[in-house]
């Protein structure tokens, strides 16, 4: 079957070399040229694990092959996957500019029936609207499916060729057959496929997401309350992870939920629920929680050290997660902002971000480096945002060593703490009940007196 990809970002990408390894002949359009021809070239415009030796392993084989023909992919696919971004415009609104743009463009070209697939994250409500738009635009009956993707940045690939469940919503039994025929290869492993109506399928990605931010919220504030307690919230995730009817993903204390996704549907989910006249009271009081969770950390930097005013920190881990160069809406980036409004100087250190990073955000104050014992170097403090299993191998003598104070902030609880503390640090983790090593006033003095 020839299906075409429209997007080639990440969701696009990843779609279109997935679809290829199930055996279809696949273009990925786009209507950047310059990410096209890099693209035909083998090179891949973001960090994501193993991509590029399947997009390369399909290019090969002759499945896959991109262009910034629209037209073309029309002529030649029964199947139009639509995978653009859906980025907000304004707070819980996404912008549905490029998926109408894209549809006008697909029934400008229309000569005959076709399936167009809705891969991108939209409103409930969005299946039906591009439907009407076709029905004004053009006389051919064509039928749109919604297929929500649910892609983890950095085993997106694994998720897509083994994912939990595939969401189809649609009204044509025909168009939905077509489609599950494409997803066929996924029967052998007995991947669950729901069937449902449009704005259900719609929904049921909004709200997956928005429990997810529920979870992360939850044992953030549990992490809190270990901190004043003095319990360990390892112990505590654990305990609640074995149970059945919880589970322990996304039970990982941190600096809050960021990236492309969670936030964004999270607060489209609660605007989607005032335009009904529902208010999602739990899910709103996430979004607010998640807020001040950065400040919260911040806080226990300034317990030890005071003003960071003229202070130095160490800042290892700038993407929103590990594995993924992806600093949309990264906490860590928030918190290098908040220091950077402190008046603190910044080195930081990412093994894939450093790059995006630094588009994003420039400072007289902040710097980057390509090693994470060059940016410890001279730093005060030392905090820990994204748990890159890099940084697990640090060698605490070696850190302590480079550095000019003994803070270590341990956001994401990547060291072992008694390790750190025998290298005479004040390990604070986050979560972990009392502090190690050497006492806060100790500390706070021989960091004030340099």
């Amino acid at each position: 079957m020839n299906v075409a990809v429209i997007g080639a970002g990440r969701a696009g990408l990843i779609a279109a070399a997935g679809l290829a390894d199930f055996g279809m002949r696949v273009r990925c359009v786009d209507i950047d040229e310059t990410k096209i021809a890099a693209l035909t070239r083998g090179s891949v415009p973001f960090h994501e694990p193993g991509l590029m030796e399947l997009l390369d392993k399909n290019r090969k084989a002759d499945r896959l092959h991109f262009s910034t023909d629209l037209a073309e992919a029309v002529e030649k696919c029964l199947v139009l996957f639509i995978a653009v971004g859906t980025e907000e415009v304004a707070p819980g609104k996404a912008n549905l500019a490029p998926l109408f743009a894209v549809t006008r463009g697909i029934a400008k070209s229309l000569r005959e029936y076709r399936v167009l697939v809705i891969k991108s994250t939209v409103p409930v409500g969005t299946a039906k609207a591009v439907l009407a738009e076709l029905g004004r635009l053009t006389p051919i009956v064509c039928d749109v499916v919604s297929n929500p993707e649910f892609l983890r940045e950095g085993s997106a690939i694994e998720n897509f060729l083994r994912p939990d469940r595939v969401i189809l919503g649609g009204n044509s039994e025909q168009a939905l057959a077509v489609v599950r025929d494409i997803y066929r290869p996924l029967y052998l492993i007995e991947t669950p496929i729901f069937t449902t109506d449009h704005e259900t399928a719609e929904l049921i990605k909004y709200a997956t997401n928005a429990y997810l931010a529920l979870k992360i919220t939850f044992i953030n504030e549990i992490a809190n309350l270990c901190d004043a307690i003095g319990s360990d919230v390892h112990t505590v995730a654990k305990a609640l992870g074995s149970d059945k009817r919880i589970g322990p993903k996304f039970l990982h204390p941190g600096p809050g939920f960021g990236g492309s996704c969670l936030p964004k549907d999270t607060r489209v989910l609660v605007n989607t629920g005032e335009q009904y006249g529902v208010n999602l009271r739990t899910v709103a009081a996430a979004l607010e929680t998640n807020y001040f969770q950065c400040r919260d950390v911040l806080n226990k930097l300034k317990n030890v050290l005071g003003s960071l005013e003229g202070r130095t920190i160490c800042v290892l881990g700038l993407a929103y997660k590990p594995s993924t160069d992806d600093v949309r809406e990264s906490r860590a980036m928030d918190f290098v902002g908040l220091l950077l409004e402190e008046g603190a100087t910044v080195q930081a250190h990412d093994p894939a971000a450093n790059g995006a990073a630094a588009a994003l955000l420039q400072h007289e104050r902040l710097n980057f480096f390509n090693d994470p014992y060059e940016a410890a170097s001279g730093a005060d403090a030392l905090a820990v945002l994204t748990e890159w299993n890099e940084f697990r191998a640090l060698g605490p003598t070696m850190l302590k060593r480079a550095m000019r104070g003994a803070v270590l902030l341990d956001v994401r609880n990547v060291f072992v703490p008694e390790a750190i503390a025998a290298a005479g640090f004040l390990y604070l983790g986050r979560g972990r009940g009392a502090k190690l090593s050497v006492s806060v006033p100790e500390i706070s003095n021989a960091v004030a007196s340099r």
